[in-house]
């Protein structure tokens, strides 16, 4: 089978489209043939094994999983023994961050008990958009925002996979939802249900009057001093992802220090791998109450560009990638 594999770590170009052996599933596995994936910022990151400290898990030397890939939409082909959630045929959908990756690839044996049945009105590629980032938007707005019917939200990165996803929960779970996004993704904020959309190249947030109840902030570029500002007396910060590790490590180490006993509060998200949160937001898509959001569609021997371009970021929602798209069991 093809696979795309890392032996290295480094930029992209050490990535490499081989063929290698089909794996065959274990007792509690099935085996998924695979019909899309999408592209996720652990992908990147993992590549180059920074900062060191990620590399305890993902491997010291060299990456311990060669087959990267974490979200998998596809059809069980085979099962192993003890297996009783699924059966040949089911189309599924899944998040493979914790348990070894292996998406990039034709097949992937994966534990029964990671995956769901896909949102029956979509695609496999649409359903490939959504397992890490909408549930990491899931976990940030309901759990650790913990929003309620009312509450004024401020999004910051609205766009991209995950802010795309926290724009639209938040508006299920009743916010008044004010989006923070660059030119090129105005209009898409407006058309997922945002209320209010900031424009930040037009006006910072610093310069903001408002308060907010809630802010969820996605890779911002904001300082922490600006976010308690935007803050309401008793309201709640949360993090999800940053691309300077400073401030996550702020947020990590120093979050219940500068949160406010009866008052602000800031948490950083470490989202957590969901079945059960999966198989809500199938509900959701399946409802049409949300709707994948992707910004492009691409082969799959052009992951290593895809995966550069995902780094830059700017991206206004996921890169999804066919693996197999027309070919059956």
């Amino acid at each position: 089978m093809k696979a795309i594999i890392q032996e290295i770590y480094g930029p992209a170009s050490v990535l490499k489209l081989v063929e290698v052996k089909k794996p065959t599933p274990k007792d509690d596995e099935v085996l998924v043939h695979v019909k899309a994936t999408s592209l996720n910022a652990p992908d990147w990151r993992l590549l180059r094994g920074k900062p060191m400290m990620m590399r305890l898990s993902s491997g010291i030397f060299h990456p311990k999983h060669i087959i990267k890939g974490t979200d998998v939409s596809g059809i069980v082909s085979e099962m192993g023994k003890g297996v009783t959630r699924f059966k040949v045929g089911d189309e599924v959908y899944g998040d493979l961050a914790d348990a070894g990756f292996g998406a990039f690839a034709d097949y992937v044996s994966v534990k029964e008990t990671l995956l769901v049945h896909k949102p029956k009105r979509l695609s496999h590629l649409e359903a490939a958009s959504l397992p890490l980032t909408s549930v990491t938007a899931l976990q940030g707005v309901r759990d650790l925002g913990k929003l309620q019917k009312g509450e004024r939200v401020l999004i910051v990165g609205a766009s991209g996979g995950v802010g795309s996803y926290a724009l639209q929960l938040a508006k299920y779970f009743g916010g008044y939802v004010t989006a923070v996004t660059g030119t090129k993704h105005v209009k898409q904020a407006k058309n997922l249900g945002a209320d209010a959309v900031i424009n930040y190249s037009m006006a910072p947030l610093d310069t903001l009057k408002a308060q907010f109840d809630l802010i969820i902030a996605i890779n911002g570029y904001n300082s922490l001093s600006t976010y308690r500002k935007l803050l309401a007396p008793r309201g709640r910060f949360v993090m999800i992802g940053r691309k300077s590790i400073k401030q996550i490590l702020q947020i990590t180490a120093f979050g219940g220090m500068l949160s406010k006993k009866d008052g602000q509060s800031f948490k950083g998200l470490l989202s957590k791998r969901c079945v059960e949160d999966l198989a809500f937001i199938a509900v959701l898509m399946d409802e049409k109450r949300l709707v994948p959001v992707i910004e492009k569609e691409i082969q799959f021997h052009e992951i290593p560009i895809g995966l550069e371009e995902l780094e830059k970021g700017h991206l206004g929602g996921k890169v999804v990638v066919w693996v197999n798209r027309d070919e059956q069991l």
